[in-house]
């Protein structure tokens, strides 16, 4: 091997590479999905997708990329190593979706100081040579916005309640997967105490209020796109927690718990409904009037889909049955669940968005 040869073995597990492997593989689908689902904003402060036409392929290069917006001209940072931005060098058009809407705009490679300047902005390191290492930064012209789709007025209630009972029934398989886990004799075997098998479940109750919130805001999106996803998902899970604290005492109390004040009793009950509705309700209020209804409406669906599942669960569930019997009964229970409660609360839904 030639002294001034790179050595093939440390150009096949360069680490840029490798990592650029990955990302191309596994993240970017992933990345621009979301960026053109409703649920875009949870990236789309930083993150855009952009779309380059290969200069000898003809090929549409899609890849979520960093931008920073100065009015109507985005900047891209690019390391060289990165070969899409050479079919940008004498400029060329491109197509973005920013912020969830598709537009087209004219790209050039920047280089010189205002290649520093708007690398440094972005915190990167720039070297004074701009044909040699360093960043590469592309600057996007936007010129016009894609025809937007014809928003759908109707259909509301079917688009949250298919939404709300995959996204219901999906998150509460984590609960419900840890209530058995908890009931088992492993835990004591674990000398796992009541307190971390309280915990337990609030963690997994945390995950199912997650999973659901960005469910209903996949949902609501198309009726109130103002509400950010964030802002609705950690309601959500706020709520969800607060609701499996109360749902966790007695596994922390046991029989302690029927000793208590009835009317205690009544007010952790009460929580248990209207937990998830208040915290929804502050982000909603923002939005919609009347936005207290929502907590009404949403604690009585709950305590619909509360009974509903034990309709259905008790009669099957019986002591020293098999775990998986048990999982596979809570999951019955957790989809007539997710049915009940998104059905009625979708309604409640359309009747609020038009009062």
């Amino acid at each position: 091997m030639r002294r001034n040869e790179p050595s093939p073995l440390r150009s096949a597990t360069s680490p840029w590479k490798l990592l650029d492997r990955l990302q191309t593989l596994l993240v970017n689908p992933i990345v621009a999905w979301l960026l053109r689902s409703p649920l875009h904003d949870l990236l789309s402060g930083r993150v855009m997708l952009l779309t380059v036409t290969g200069r000898r392929s003809g090929a549409a290069i899609r890849l979520p990329v960093l931008y920073e917006r100065h009015g109507d001209t985005l900047t891209v940072i690019s390391r060289p190593s990165r070969l899409w931005w050479r079919n940008l060098e004498d400029g060329a058009p491109v197509q973005v979706v920013l912020e969830g809407v598709t537009m087209n705009g004219h790209a050039t490679v920047s280089r010189g100081p205002a290649r520093m300047e708007a690398a440094e902005r972005q915190g990167h390191a720039v070297e004074p040579r701009p044909a040699a290492g360093g960043s590469v930064v592309v600057a996007i012209r936007l010129l016009t916005r894609e025809p937007a789709p014809v928003p759908n007025g109707g259909g509301l209630w079917w688009r949250w309640t298919r939404a709300v009972t995959l996204g219901e029934l999906a998150g509460f398989t984590v609960p419900a997967v840890a209530g058995v886990l908890v009931a088992g004799p492993e835990w004591g075997m674990l000398g796992i105490g009541p307190l971390l098998q309280g915990a337990a479940i609030v963690m997994a109750g945390a995950v199912e209020g997650t999973v659901l919130g960005l469910a209903q805001a996949y949902a609501l999106r198309a009726a109130l796109p103002g509400i950010a996803t964030r802002d609705w998902v950690r309601a959500t899970a706020a709520g969800a927690v607060l609701a499996w604290v109360v749902g966790s005492l007695p596994v922390v109390l046991g029989d302690r718990l029927l000793r208590w004040p009835p009317a205690v009793l009544a007010l952790l009950g009460l929580t248990l409904l209207v937990a998830m509705g208040l915290l929804q309700w502050r982000v909603l209020r923002r939005h919609v009037r009347r936005a207290f209804w929502w907590v009404i409406t949403t604690a009585g669906s709950w305590l619909v889909a509360l009974g509903a599942f034990a309709v259905v669960t008790t009669p099957l569930w019986h002591e020293g049955q098999p775990g998986w019997w048990s999982v596979l009964v809570g999951l019955l229970g957790g989809a007539v669940m997710a049915v009940t409660v998104a059905a009625l609360t979708g309604a409640a839904l359309v009747r609020l968005l038009r009062s």
